[in-house]
């Protein structure tokens, strides 16, 4: 197989109240979600997790980090981060990430950032919402 990458491609990057790895290696992806709700602010929501799914990147170690933004302010909420290797470029990498302890200090739409090394590889939004 050849491994020549160009630009690395996001496959997935999925919120969800539990991200495992089976015995067998695979991922479970449990309770996804793209909303929270909450009666006062800030809050601090039960641990959750993020499941992220990456391709076409080149062989090797990777520095990759997961930032959570307020969209209006682009104030820091979340950041979290660690090392990827990749053996072969053409194979997607997978990546569950535990979140236990994320506060929001007020209801409004939230960016996710996914960056390897220092590129915006993908985002995706997570609104925090109040109860009615």
């Amino acid at each position: 197989m050849s491994s020549n990458v160009g630009e690395p491609v996001l496959l997935a990057l999925i919120f969800a109240d539990r991200v495992i790895t089976e015995d067998n290696g695979k991922k479970g992806i449990i309770g996804t979600f793209t909303k929270f709700f909450a009666q006062q602010f800030p809050v601090v929501f039960p641990p959750w997790g993020i499941y992220v799914c990456i391709t076409n990147l080149p062989p090797g170690d990777h520095e990759f980090s997961l930032e959570l933004e307020f969209a209006d302010t682009g104030e820091k909420v979340m950041g979290v981060g660690g090392n990827i290797h990749v053996n072969n470029g053409s194979e997607p990498v997978e990546i569950g990430i535990p979140i236990p302890h994320a506060v929001f200090p007020k209801e409004g739409r939230y960016i996710l950032l996914l960056k390897v090394g220092k590129e915006i590889v993908g985002s995706r939004p997570l609104w925090v919402d109040k109860i009615p």
